[in-house]
């Protein structure tokens, strides 16, 4: 029609404009530009036409050309809505504060107050030098904002822009309230708690992202940033591989992956990831520089001196290329590593590590005078710098300055006390000051710590192993471990490996063997007290005891030591013996974890009134556990005494504030002491600290679904399935809200309750609604098969016996249906007061309170 009218009328401006607006929605952006310039020939001053020349730019992706078309709109008509918008938003993207503010005031203030130009006002303010105002307008915006999660994200995300890391992840934890499941939001919450220093949160968050999104190679490097940071670089290292195979062409992902194998000693595999970073990036010198160092550390001298050497003659005056080149020259050229590392002292006074170097080479060319003025020099750059001091201490020997060096070899090993080679070398220097007792001890603590199994350690091998399927590491894995165990049947530490990795198998008759073997092999205390935690974490309580016996035995006055073997004690031998142990305790070490383990005993003892008394004394003592605290509140709720459950459960919270079982504990708590406003508003403290944890979710669903709030409960349990709650106890009642919330929706109500029956078929309720849910689904015979199940379980079931005589008047089956009724009354008239109704699952709740899940170690 348009291209008709422009025949007519070849100079009809409007026509003209029309028409490049019609092709730009077709995104025929070129033939829509011609007939824009077209039509500003006829009126170069037209503000509506220049506009969508504007928003034509935009859609095209030229945001200066768009920005100049604005330009001309607001110098035409000033406050024109859209080219001032347009205009803010690009001056907020140049950095322009004070010019998206002009913008932004030149808008309709009725149009001012709509979120999204909120948000851009904020971001104006903080740009224009008015942070407080900019933080407070957006503050506003969260508070009034809190159900809609794409105005927190967008909140959020600014927050994270102004690296205000707190503030970004508290908005992006109200987002995921509404959007529990979102990966995105989930994303950058880990983002925003890793930021903010808060590593195990992020980590648990980033284990979410990665359930939905398994090959996200940004989602499993941040992760294993989150290990790096807390200095887990194994499990960095894991996921750096699984990152790197999923974007073999990111630069980023291979630099972490060279930085994380060399902080390993696993120099091959890092020269390696330099490699693969250079074929992507050849001209990066400094990688060609960090490859040949790497080279020459795995042992391939001459291929790292060929780099290294390369890069000292391209770049003369950079210390760091010939520190490094002179370390490298170390193993077979001594004189050249000198000279090297004179020249980066020269470049770069303070470049410690080359100084360090030189003294080493200097010691062992026995020049020990001129090694110890370079020590000095290093130290008091660091004074706690365990390597300079042990090398202080071996150049003092060799100066035969006796006392000087055990004092140098000592602070060396109070600073790195399992470092085997201080441990030796600080033990013959007693010797040799004639100190025979003190260099038996320091030998002895050698002996304990085993092997050094950083000598052991392969320079390379490490990703090759790792890109093996899981199965393949596992065999390997053992493999080599039995290899080791059989060349050294005495290292208590394989031992232990072993133990652990067959514990992780389910093999545990293997499992306890090596743990017997541990027990045989060494009287080390770190050794024995990490298998008897391990062992009382599986409840092997026997043999955790053998351990924890000797742990107790060496360290009288460990509380924590004590009250392990106490516990262990307990679970073997019963609460008499439980409670001997446990009094062992000095009484004045009898604080509040004493008191809490006493209650548990007594308790079991059949002592409640004296295991309550015992409970008062604990917490008027502060105890310092919370799994004690979490056991007591167990206690208390076991014998209903709901109330002081809930001012235990208090008192333990301003203790450990970030303790979120605690919290969910006393939710429970108040549920049960019929106080349900409380139990909400913990519940929604919880969700919005935790967000990703499924678990108040779910209790909180049953909750609600119990008291007939069908719809909220069924949004709460969809959001605890979608976050890991997989029990047949979420999913029945996640099946129950929808029958009453949407009876309609008989799909999605089947589908929950076959899920809690593959899980508990069992169960008389399960099987109760999975019958109603057939009869509503006109499946008679599913019907039939459920209820006569229920009632096999628990033949007095009313619901059960309604469903099934409806089903039978379905069929036809008047005697059935009528007998089915007649059962009712029975059953009615037997015990009128029955209350049939699903019991708060409190107790299988209560079991499975936990914090967020974290990744295994």
């Amino acid at each position: 029609m348009l291209r008709s009218a422009l025949r007519q009328h070849p100079s009809e401006a409007r026509a003209l404009g029309l028409l490049a607006v019609v092709l730009d929605a077709q995104k025929r952006y070129a033939e829509a530009e011609g007939y824009y310039q077209r039509a500003l020939k006829l009126v170069p001053r037209s503000a509506s036409l220049l506009n969508n020349l504007g928003n034509h730019y935009l859609a095209r992706g030229d945001s200066e050309k768009a920005r100049a078309a604005y330009l001309r709109v607001v110098a035409i008509e000033p406050r024109h809505p859209n080219a001032n918008l347009q205009l803010a938003q690009f001056s907020v993207a140049r950095k322009e504060g004070a010019l998206a503010l002009k913008c932004l005031d030149r808008l309709p203030p009725e149009e001012q107050n709509a979120t999204a130009l909120r948000l851009l006002r904020a971001q104006a303010l903080q740009l224009s030098g008015q942070p407080e105002a900019g933080v407070s307008l957006l503050t506003q915006l969260e508070q009034q904002a809190q159900s809609d999660p794409r105005t927190t994200y967008s909140i959020g995300m600014i927050f994270a822009d102004w690296k205000r890391f707190e503030d970004a992840e508290r908005a992006f934890s109200r987002a995921l309230q509404a959007a529990p499941s979102n990966p995105d939001v989930l994303y950058n919450l880990g983002l925003a708690a890793m930021r903010n220093g808060r590593f195990d949160r992020a980590r648990q968050v980033f284990e979410l992202v990665l359930k939905q999104r398994p090959e996200d190679a940004d989602c499993l490097q941040n992760l294993a940033r989150t290990y790096a940071e807390t200095g887990q670089q194994d499990q960095a290292i894991i996921l750096l591989v699984q990152a790197e195979k999923l974007a073999p062409d990111r630069p980023d992902i291979l630099m972490f992956l060279a930085h994380m194998a060399e902080e390993m000693s696993f120099f091959g595999d890092a020269a390696i990831a330099y490699d693969k970073y250079l074929k992507l990036r050849p001209h990066e010198d400094v990688i060609r520089r960090e490859r040949g160092f790497a080279l020459a550390r795995s042992a391939k001298i001459q291929e790292g001196l060929k780099d290294l050497r390369w890069y000292v003659e391209k770049y003369p005056k950079d210390a760091r290329g010939w520190y490094e080149l002179g370390v490298a020259e170390t193993v077979q050229e001594r004189e050249k590593a000198l000279e090297s590392l004179n020249k980066a002292i020269q470049l770069d006074p303070k470049l410690h590590t080359a100084r360090f170097a030189r003294a080493v080479l200097l010691s062992r060319a026995g020049r020990p005078a001129e090694a110890l003025e370079e020590l000095k020099v290093v130290l008091a750059n660091n004074p706690k710098d365990s390597h300079a001091l042990d090398a202080l201490g071996q150049a003092q020997l060799q100066l035969n300055r006796i006392e000087e060096a055990v004092e140098s070899l000592r602070q060396a090993v109070e600073l790195s006390p399992k470092e085997p080679r201080f441990l030796t070398h600080y033990g013959r220097a007693l010797l040799r000051a004639g100190r025979r007792e003190e260099a038996q001890v320091v030998l002895d603590r050698f002996k304990l710590l085993g092997p050094d199994e950083s000598r052991r350690r392969p320079y390379g091998g490490l990703f090759e192993f790792l890109r093996l399927p899981p199965a393949e590491q596992r065999a390997q894995y053992m493999t080599n471990l039995k290899r080791s165990i059989n060349s050294r049947p005495n290292d208590p530490w394989l031992q232990l490996r072993l133990a652990r990795a067959m514990l992780s198998e389910g093999k545990i008759d293997e499992a306890l063997e090596a743990f017997r073997n541990v027990l045989r092999l060494t009287e080390d205390l770190s050794i024995l007290t990490d298998c008897g935690k391990i062992l009382l974490s599986v409840e092997q309580y026997a043999l955790a005891q053998e351990f924890l016996s000797k742990v107790a035995a060496a360290q009288r006055h460990s509380v924590d030591a004590r009250l392990d073997l106490a516990t262990a004690v307990f679970h073997t031998t019963g609460p008499e013996a439980g409670l001997v142990e446990l009094d062992k305790t000095p009484p004045a070490q009898r604080q509040g974890d004493y008191f809490l383990l006493r209650a548990q005993m007594l308790d079991a003892q059949g002592k409640p009134e004296e295991a309550a008394q015992t409970l008062n004394r604990g917490f008027r003592t502060a105890p310092t556990r919370a799994d004690l605290y979490f056991h007591a509140a167990l206690f208390l709720i076991k014998h209903k005494d709901y109330r002081q459950a809930v001012d235990l459960l208090k008192e333990a919270g301003r203790i450990f504030p970030d303790a979120p079982e605690l919290l969910l504990t006393q939710a429970i708590a108040y549920e049960l002491l019929q106080q349900p406003e409380d139990s909400q508003r913990l519940l929604s403290d919880i969700q919005s600290r935790w967000p990703e944890w499924g678990l108040p979710y779910m209790i909180n669903g049953i909750m609600l679904e119990i008291r007939r709030r069908s719809a909220e409960a069924k949004s709460l349990l969809e959001t605890a399935v979608a976050l890991g709650a997989h029990d047949a106890v979420t999913y029945y009642y996640l099946a129950s809200a929808i029958t009453h919330a949407a009876p309609e929706d008989t799909e999605s109500a089947q589908k929950a309750i076959e899920q809690a029956l593959k899980l508990n078929p069992e169960d008389a309720y399960i099987r109760a609604l999975a019958g109603k849910v057939a009869y509503t689904r006109k499946d008679y015979t599913a019907a039939l098969e459920h209820l006569t199940a229920a009632l096999r379980l628990w033949p007095e079931m009313i619901e059960a016996h309604q469903t099934l005589s409806a089903t039978y008047r379905a069929l036809g089956e008047r005697e059935k249906s009528a007998a089915e009724l007649k059962e009712i009354v029975r059953i009615k008239q037997a015990d009128p007061t029955a209350d049939q109704a699903p019991p708060f699952p409190v107790g299988d709740l209560l079991f499975t309170v936990r914090p967020p899940a974290r990744p295994p170690s």
